[in-house]
């Protein structure tokens, strides 16, 4: 016999239906057998890990979110589809995790679909009824029994051949069955109580043609008592959940957090303090800097380190979709709003994005038409998708991109000065690679080691030559530029030191070039090294203070600021 703390799992793993049950951070902590078989995912691999990493749409978090139950709600999960109910679990008034219990109906569905024939329903029947343990009936027009299966005629009380040929509501306590095969229309996911016990129905109408002929009833979970049992064994696993919580923290670490931010200079470490502030918060954050800079990766790392790190991430390009296409990509579409539009219509990103984060990229880019749609949403945090008349409310956070001079197309009137106000809440630069060469040799390091780990050979080492070129070269793509290089620098070597000969050609040229006029990188580098020269030197004059520094440089004091921290000049020199 199995001792008696082993019981609920063993009685949970022996249920027809999947039961998951996940904790406030939605972490999984209850991952029964059927789940398991449902969701073609290992029990023990599924323990512990994030909800979404296993189902991406899956309704669960909502109830996290709300507190609400939802009863009854059909999900497709790969090929088949699934009738699930929806808890919040509370103690002692605080909501502690959630749970649901979900049934396959997908043969049930194909059966109702392509039946054809009453005889052939019947048929199908009588082999599903066959079953062990199915609790089963149907009913004709009338609502006279047809069919029952013997455990659940039993479980009511009766023999299979006492309750054929008898009006179901004579048989059933609170039935519905005569109802839905007069009105036609199906009742899925219902509770109903029998002989003092809570279950769960589906009722499905019975067709030939046009004709309804009856209706089938099925209880899909013959006791919801497993919940309240599940709610009293989680205090068992408060030590679980707060080991759970930091492999979670573990694993968001290893990719998509600030810690994939490689460096440690003054500009790279004020962009990410800065980052890290405004993670805490819901306002919308505008990230700025050249393209290649590392944009997106901060986009992740601030929704990583914020209260929506369990909700989704949803990114879109606004330079890469075609105008005529972005509005239904950013609010979605319902059936027949155009020619090809996807049978049911489709979410926009803004609803796939709800309860997470939106991160709209380039979005300087944004055609002008959708600039007004797009600050009507954020203003009311509310869609309607294109050929659709309802509302649907949104809850997320916006993090936006850009690397054009926005100010200058709000000047020449390409965008919106509304919408630049609404972005512009929070604007973090990110500083190009060449104002950051200090970090040259480490990102170059961890750009190395990925290449080696994605390739399986022995990770490559700069030589020194070769690092004094990279160190030299003005880097007008940043980081995916030196990406691009050193890809083409292990590709091209057989050894494991790396040398100049190994780089591009054009990037050889481009730094001799460089070297040749004396100049150390681009015109733009130039000027920046200028620029930094002239705000130290003004401090220095100023003794450190600032607005006397502005007033030598012609400048206003804020200019100073954000050209400080441009600069990465945390402190006056003194």
């Amino acid at each position: 016999m199995p001792e008696r703390r082993e019981i609920p799992g063993t009685v949970l793993d022996s249920l027809a239906s999947g039961v998951i049950a996940i904790d406030r951070a939605g972490d999984i902590v209850v991952f029964n057998s059927a789940a398991s078989r449902l969701l073609g995912y290992p029990k023990e691999e599924a323990l512990g890990k994030n909800l979404l990493a296993i189902v991406p749409n899956a309704g669960l978090v909502n109830v996290l979110r709300t507190g609400k139950p939802e009863v009854g709600r059909p999900q497709t999960i790969g090929t088949r589809t699934v009738l699930t109910n929806r808890s919040p679990i509370f103690r002692d008034g605080e909501l502690i995790g959630a749970a649901s219990i979900f049934q396959d109906i997908t043969e049930m569905e194909k059966v109702s679909r392509e039946l054809d024939s009453t005889k052939t329903i019947v048929r199908t029947l009588e082999e599903v009824l066959a079953g062990a343990g199915e609790w089963m009936v149907v009913v004709d027009a009338a609502g006279v029994i047809t069919m029952i299966s013997e455990a659940y005629a039993g479980f009511n009380g009766v023999t299979v051949p006492d309750a054929i040929g008898r009006h179901v509501t004579e048989v059933i306590e609170n039935t519905r069955m005569h109802i839905v095969a007069r009105t036609g229309v199906a009742e899925m996911g219902e509770t109903q109580k029998i002989k003092r016990r809570d279950v769960i129905v589906n009722r499905i109408p019975l067709k030939e043609g046009d004709r309804i002929v009856g209706a089938y009833g099925r209880v899909v979970f013959k006791d919801v008592e497993q919940l309240r049992e599940l709610a009293g064994k989680l205090h068992l696993l408060e030590s679980k959940v707060r080991y759970y919580e930091q492999e979670l923290t573990h694993l968001r670490g290893a990719k998509y957090t600030f810690a994939n931010i490689v460096g440690k200079g003054a500009a790279i470490t004020a962009a990410k303090e800065e980052a890290l502030r405004a993670s805490r918060k819901d306002s919308t954050v505008l990230l700025r800097g050249e393209t290649g800079t590392g944009k997106e990766l901060f986009a992740h790392a601030i929704h990583a380190s914020g209260p929506r790190n369990s909700g989704p991430f949803i990114k879109l390009n606004c330079a890469a979709v075609p105008a005529e296409l972005l509005e239904s990509e950013l609010f979605g579409y319902e059936e027949g709003a155009f020619t090809g539009a996807k049978k049911g219509g489709k979410p926009g990103k803004f609803e796939m994005a709800n309860g997470g984060t939106l991160f709209l990229d380039e979005i300087g880019d944004m055609p002008s038409a959708m600039q007004a749609k797009l600050l009507r949403a954020l203003q009311e945090k509310e869609v309607e998708r294109v050929g659709g008349t309802a509302t649907r409310l949104v809850d997320i956070r916006v993090v936006a991109a850009t690397s054009r001079n926005i100010e200058e197309l709000v000047g020449e009137g390409k965008f919106r000065a509304d919408l630049y106000y609404r972005i512009n809440v929070i604007p973090i630069r990110i500083p190009p690679l060449r104002d950051r060469r200090e970090d040259i040799g480490e990102i170059a390091d961890r750009i190395l080691a990925k290449l080696s780990s994605e390739g399986g050979e022995p990770k490559r080492d700069l030589s020194p030559e070769l690092k004094k070129i990279l160190l030299s070269y003005a880097w007008p793509g940043n980081v995916r530029e030196l990406h691009n290089v050193l890809e083409h620098a292990v590709a091209m070597s057989r050894d494991s030191l790396l040398l100049p000969e190994h780089l591009p050609a054009s990037l050889l040229r481009a730094v001799a070039a460089g070297e040749k006029e004396g100049i150390p990188g681009s015109l733009a580098s130039v000027k920046a090294e200028a620029e930094r020269g002239a705000i130290v030197a003004a401090l220095k004059a100023a003794n450190g203070n600032k607005s006397r520094a502005a007033s030598l440089l012609c400048i206003h004091r804020v200019k100073l600021y954000e050209k400080m921290k441009r600069h990465g000049i945390l402190s006056s020199p003194g």
